[in-house]
């Protein structure tokens, strides 16, 4: 299929969108085309790119299993548009997070802007460390206007949530990381009960799934890592 229309468009911040998430266009196409086009790129998100525009970018930017130089490509470019986003040098960007991360965790998150949090979350769902992950989970749950909703989302595949989160063998699972986990969603399923958000048969029903879910897709990673060493060993 012909991409030239696509690429030879003026470049805007809706083309860079496009071109990222356009089924047709090859990885290797797209690589080159933000190589090509990095310095006017920067120059364009500066100032330019908003929350929707961001997690749209991220959409079309897809991570693959077993692909971690590729994927290690992929964060690179995704921290520099991050970094634009938020306006804040992109050296700054991991001590951001982290300092973003422990304001969650310690209930002092008053000051920081939804957007920015939406942002921020988008990016630590794709590439942030564990406790990063568990603590925007945190976030994303007690923010949520229909708690249910958001957890069935973000524990199903091909949403951007936890579960894609844990399908890379580089964001293993654990036993702790699966008990932090459901401790954060069954704290959150009570504080919505608690407020009359969802019923006692909502949270238990929920809780029991959950849990049930967690295991699934760590279970779902041990078979899958299972498979590739067994392929790399030819047996």
């Amino acid at each position: 299929m012909d991409i030239s229309p696509i690429m030879n468009e003026p470049l805007t911040v809706n083309r860079v969108y496009k071109v990222l998430s356009a089924t047709h266009v090859s990885a290797a196409e797209k690589e080159q085309f933000l190589r090509t086009n990095q310095t006017e790129i920067d120059q364009l998100f500066a100032g330019k790119i908003n929350t929707a525009a961001f997690q749209q970018i991220m959409q079309g930017r897809p991570l693959q299993i077993y692909r971690p130089f590729k994927n290690s490509f992929t964060k690179a470019g995704d921290k520099r548009i991050l970094a634009k986003t938020l306006k804040i040098p992109l050296a700054d960007v991991d001590d951001y997070i982290q300092e973003i991360s422990d304001e969650i965790e310690n209930g002092d998150i008053y000051d920081v802007p939804q957007e920015t949090l939406e942002t921020v979350k988008t990016y630590v769902f794709r590439h942030g460390k564990k406790e990063e992950l568990l603590a925007f989970l945190d976030y994303e749950l007690s923010s949520a206007a229909d708690i249910l909703g958001v957890l069935y989302r973000t524990l199903q595949y091909n949403t951007g949530g936890a579960a894609d989160y844990f399908v890379r063998p580089i964001h293993r699972m654990n036993n702790k990381t699966l008990v932090t986990m459901y401790d954060i969603i069954d704290k959150n399923l009570k504080n919505a009960e608690r407020s009359g958000n969802i019923t006692e048969e909502d949270r238990e029903r929920t809780a029991e799934w959950a849990l049930v879910r967690i295991y699934e897709i760590q279970n779902n990673q041990k078979f899958k890592n299972a498979l590739k060493l067994k392929s790399e060993l030819g047996v």
